[in-house]
């Protein structure tokens, strides 16, 4: 009898585990990509994207992501937000007195999706070190140089200049940036180009140069700007044309008017004369 309770309560067990597995294998796959930014304005943030896969991977909106700061022994949440249409989501991390820095100055953060009934969880891991980007312009005779300075931020602010690091050189344009260059900081943690001479800038030949460092493994993705009228003064030229509604209509418009109006003032004056001449012939 003790044998058969036994074999009812193991096979019960069974059932339940095998139930929640089946439950497990039906939802469907997500994943996070978490990435650190740091823009032009030296804002920090996390930025995380959610996707899941159904026929095909797509965002999935409407979804709880927690962010979390850690270390060897700790785990602090910092904040808990809902991605967007585009399964996105922005945590702004700057002075946050939560986040914990290891010894030389690492930020650890765990990002996290719980999941529900019909998305599996995910949970992502990044380290950053938090550093700055300078732009600065130099001009000797007819060279015009653009220099970047990158420097990390350490323990109690300290700041030392990092080397080996890959800046990339843009000029921004109406809808996109163009590509003129890319350097290696030096152990000064500076890269320098020369500026290309003929390009346009402007009215007032002024040009916007934007630098970065993207995707380090160290730093994550680091922007920043600066302005310089180096550029070829470009002239906005309003090119006039004469409209319908416009005291200066085009001459074609206005001669074919006034013969329109002619034409009809003359049937009108013909129509006059043929009832008075119809009248006198009475």
């Amino acid at each position: 009898m003790n044998n058969l309770f036994k074999y009812i309560l193991f096979g019960f067990m069974a059932l339940i585990f095998a139930t929640g597995d089946i439950s497990a294998q039906g939802k469907k796959t997500t994943r996070l990509q978490v990435e650190y930014y740091k823009n032009h304005d030296k804002m920090e943030m996390l930025i995380a994207t959610l996707i899941a896969k159904e026929r095909r991977y797509v965002p999935l909106a409407g979804a709880m992501i927690r962010f979390y700061s850690v270390n060897d022994t700790s785990k602090a949440l910092l904040e808990e937000l809902v991605t967007n249409d585009e399964g996105k989501v922005v945590l702004k991390i700057n002075d946050n007195s939560k986040i914990f820095y290891d010894p030389s100055g690492i930020m650890t953060f765990e990002v996290e999706y719980g999941g529900n009934s019909s998305y599996k969880s995910v949970q992502r891991q990044i380290s950053v070190k938090r550093a700055n980007l300078d732009v600065f312009f130099f001009q000797k005779d007819s060279i015009k140089s653009i220099e970047v300075n990158a420097s990390e931020i350490g323990p109690d602010n300290l700041i030392t200049p990092i080397q080996g690091l890959h800046v990339r050189f843009y000029i921004k344009g109406t809808f996109s940036l163009l590509d003129i260059g890319k350097e290696k900081t030096d152990q000064y943690g500076n890269a320098r180009i020369d500026f290309p001479v003929y390009m346009p800038g402007d009215t007032a030949g002024v040009i916007k140069i934007v630098v970065k460092i993207e995707d380090d493994d160290d730093y994550g993705t680091i922007e920043s700007r600066g302005e310089i009228n180096w550029g070829i003064p470009v002239k906005v030229i309003k090119k006039e044309r004469r409209g319908l509604g416009d005291t200066d209509a085009p001459l074609w418009m206005v001669y074919t008017l006034i013969i329109l109006l002619s034409a009809v003032w003359f049937h009108y004056l013909y129509v006059i004369y043929m009832i008075i001449k119809i009248k006198l012939a009475r």
